[in-house]
């Protein structure tokens, strides 16, 4: 039986009509031990995607092996694939005006703000590209040892 406390849930919501910072904001209120980061949109379309590297990130933050010193950076690394936090924010990070994705994930349920108007984005099957890309992200901490 897998320890509920070890269990990671993410949700990634598309937004738009919305600023980002305060998107992350609301959720962050509903959500206050939840690690919470806005993206470009395009970067991820599979929500499953999206629970494999906040799994990492989560882990990461409990093994004191994260890739930057907030969680939420380290989140938006292992989606943009580097360790640079400027390549990262140019890549991946989300931009005022348009749509955004926004990404909530810790060990309890998610919860939606009230008001908060961002669609949940589909859970399929990972990929071969995504499970690259989840590959890349873990290998990411080990470039750092």
């Amino acid at each position: 039986m897998v320890d509920e406390m070890q269990k990671v849930n993410a949700r990634a919501y598309l937004c738009e009509g919305m600023d980002p910072g305060e998107a992350k904001g609301a959720l962050l209120r509903a959500n206050p031990d939840a690690v919470v980061q806005t993206l470009r949109v395009g970067s991820v379309k599979n929500e499953f995607l999206v629970e494999m590297l906040a799994a990492q990130t989560l882990q990461a933050m409990e093994s004191g092996g994260l890739l930057a010193k907030k969680p939420e950076i380290d989140l938006l690394l292992r989606f943009a694939g580097t360790t640079q936090i400027s390549r990262a924010i140019e890549s991946d990070g989300a931009a005022k005006g348009g749509k955004f994705l926004a990404v909530v994930a810790g060990h309890a349920t998610p919860s939606m703000p009230s008001g908060f108007n961002g669609v949940r984005l589909p859970r399929k099957p990972l990929s071969r590209s995504e499970l690259g890309r989840i590959e890349g992200a873990a290998l990411l901490g080990a470039d750092r040892s």
